[in-house]
């Protein structure tokens, strides 16, 4: 059950929806000279982008649910689940689509990093880059 900001131990510095993520996203991307398409519910994952070199598979998470106040977070285990579907949606695309770049984007906030460091070397093998969203909707790639 989603729980408020304050509660936790470490609150998160900022929030934001899955929408917001991906709007963040595809604003970057756009501005970096890539078309994108939402694909949502067509092929199970929220974004593709291509430009003449790269083509990306976008999946996106939230630390925050659409229809919940704006201060309601999910538990560490909220986010580790979504993690997780967030990393089969991705690898199942790539199954479909070998030559395509895989993309996890989230809110740079320090759950969700510390959730990613303890894979890092599994999705640096498998190629997964993975863009942070900062609060002021700017990205990092990493």
């Amino acid at each position: 059950m989603p729980v408020q900001n304050e509660q936790l131990i470490q609150a998160d510095p900022f929030v934001l929806s899955k929408s917001e993520v991906v709007h963040a996203v595809k604003k970057y991307l756009n501005r970096e000279g890539y078309e994108t398409r939402n694909l949502g519910d067509l092929c199970g994952i929220d974004l593709a982008a291509a430009n003449e070199y790269h083509t990306l598979l976008i999946e996106a998470q939230g630390n925050h649910a659409e229809h919940h106040e704006k201060e309601t977070v999910f538990t560490g285990s909220q986010l580790d689940k979504h993690m997780s579907c967030q990393l089969i949606k991705l690898l199942k695309n790539y199954e479909k689509n070998p030559a395509k770049t895989l993309v996890m984007a989230n809110p740079d906030t320090p759950r969700i990093r510390k959730m990613t460091e303890n894979i890092k070397q599994a999705l640096d093998d498998l190629g997964v880059v993975r863009f942070w969203v900062k609060a002021d909707g700017s990205i990092e790639w990493e």
